[in-house]
């Protein structure tokens, strides 16, 4: 389900995307994810921006049974970003993004799968942008699924029900 940061649920993400980008504003896109002891979050972020307005959020939050491969966690994250841009893509009149929530720097693990996760969402037609200026995943996805609380009961039963852990 999409909520926005006040916890409004949008029933029809499509729709919300087509009414807010009507005016050909920027919509930037970006997931997060976060590792518990049996399950990974994972927080897409929907950013419509409006210039000297400011801009609309929206999200969903998602559980799955753990992923330990740093790799599938990322392609999984961008899969995520560049699956909903291809869904809203014939929506939007401005620029559509996908962020990506990978470091380029050596020193971080996520380096070696920048070049591999860049070249997904540019296979799809889509502008990238990595870390530092990946700002949809890096900041907005990332305060999400660390601030906005645990993993609902409901999710955690549901997954635990389903014998897949």
């Amino acid at each position: 389900m999409w909520k926005t940061l006040t916890e409004i649920r949008i029933p029809d993400i499509l729709q919300f995307v087509a009414d807010a980008s009507r005016g050909g504003q920027a919509v930037h896109i970006g997931t997060d994810s976060l590792q518990t002891r049996r399950f990974t979050q994972f927080v897409t972020v929907l950013v419509i921006l409006t210039p000297q307005k400011g801009g609309r959020v929206v999200y969903r939050r998602e559980a799955v049974p753990r992923i330990a491969s740093l790799r599938e966690r990322l392609l999984t994250e961008v899969w995520k970003s560049v699956d909903l841009g291809l869904r809203c893509s014939p929506l939007v009149r401005g620029d559509l993004t996908v962020h990506i929530d990978a470091n380029p720097v050596v020193a971080h693990k996520s380096s070696a799968y920048v070049q591999e996760l860049v070249g997904l969402v540019v296979g799809q037609g889509f502008k990238a942008l990595i870390k530092p200026r990946s700002w949809a995943a890096s900041c907005c996805a990332d305060h999400i699924v660390r601030s906005r609380g645990k993993l609902p009961a409901e999710a955690r039963a549901a997954i635990l029900q389903s014998g897949v852990m």
